[in-house]
């Protein structure tokens, strides 16, 4: 089977600066029994995933970027596409591919519509897919509530993990991480002020920020002067894989005081992989992707950060029985050789029903 994975605008798949996206469609297909026949479209970038056949679209604009990759999926016609994130652009290749199948592949929340009529174009665009998969049952359920009539088509695909490359040091110091974008709503303040105000000084905290956009680097900047003076606190800019999991191997704790729902939250189970107490919050995506491994707190302030970092941070013993058992989970639920193995299942399927 031969699958086209089409990636939208705003993505990098490069090991330099991937979003979440990139890296859970490099892994799929890095572990897919179809990788050799199958291949990516996206945005042109320098350095891209080596080892995966991609191929590079130039475009400034999502709909200029969709005809290049219809152009090059007749080119050369996969027996299945799968369209990450974007509804407008599946629909659009499902219609100009016809009748290839199309599947959706979605990572966050969909915005909630305005009016009826929106709603019933919406519904049209997902009538056209012959698939829809989501990252967590949280994201499906949502989904449903809205649109119930194809509850048929959705499937579940939980992010998956190497836990041979995720992995813990054999070292651990006394260091909290924090992985993700440089945005507001990552909860990237209130950790930092519940850090300051905390009374373990042996400790340091390490903020790993991807920083993409401007709106970024306004934030990294606001960030950095907020710091200034607090010599125990580090911010990293773009690492890759490698760097992030060096990091994450080495850390004992990872907060992720996310104020929106996640979808899932990757970098929650990276850490828990990597061997680091993890502390979460209580919404979206995060419960189910942590499976009871993990501190999950209500509401994101610097108070209810602090209070489980506190306690985390005076009991060693706490720390040692949440990083074994975080590992546990990721190993026995998320690891990658089962993921790719469903995943590559449930495209099969589509695949031949519309044969």
């Amino acid at each position: 089977m031969k699958a086209g994975i089409v990636l939208p605008r705003g993505m990098h798949f490069s090991p330099q600066g991937a979003t979440s996206i990139d890296i859970v469609a490099h892994e799929l297909l890095s572990g897919s029994r179809f990788k050799d026949q199958s291949y990516v479209l996206g945005a042109s970038v320098e350095g891209p995933y080596s080892g995966i056949d991609f191929r590079p679209l130039k475009a400034r604009r999502q709909n200029d970027l969709i005809s290049a990759a219809i152009k090059g999926l007749k080119r050369d016609r996969p027996d299945v596409i799968v369209v990450h994130q974007h509804p407008e652009s599946a629909a659009r290749i499902a219609k100009a591919l016809a009748p290839t199948p199309v599947v959706l592949h979605r990572h966050g929340l969909l915005r909630a519509e305005r009016s009826w009529f929106s709603k019933w174009c919406k519904q049209r665009q997902f009538n056209r897919l012959s698939g829809l998969i989501f990252v967590s049952g949280f994201l499906r359920s949502r989904f449903l509530a809205s649109y119930p009539s194809l509850k048929a088509r959705c499937q579940i695909a939980y992010n998956s993990l190497d836990t041979d490359f995720w992995r813990p040091a054999a070292e651990k110091q006394q260091t909290i991480c924090f992985v993700g974008r440089a945005r507001a709503d990552k909860g990237i303040r209130e950790l930092v002020e519940a850090f300051v105000s905390s009374p373990c000084p042996s400790w340091e905290l390490t903020l790993i920020l991807a920083v993409l956009t401007e709106e970024e680097r306004q934030f990294c900047s606001g960030i950095e002067a907020m710091t200034f003076g607090h010599p125990e606190i580090r911010i990293l800019r773009n690492l890759t894989q490698e760097g992030v999991r060096d990091q994450l191997a080495t850390a004992q704790i990872a907060v992720f005081p996310s104020i929106v729902e996640e979808g899932f939250h990757r970098a929650a189970i990276e850490a828990m992989a990597c061997g680091c107490a993890t502390i979460g919050v209580n919404r979206g995506g995060v419960p189910e992707a942590t499976g009871g491994a993990a501190l999950l707190i209500d509401q994101v302030s610097p108070q209810t950060i602090r209070q489980p970092l506190d306690r985390l941070m005076s009991r060693p013993e706490e720390i040692s029985r949440l990083a074994a058992a975080g590992r546990a989970h990721v190993q026995s639920k998320l690891e990658t050789r089962l993921v790719c193995g469903q995943y590559d299942d449930l495209l099969e399927t589509i695949a031949r029903q519309r044969a």
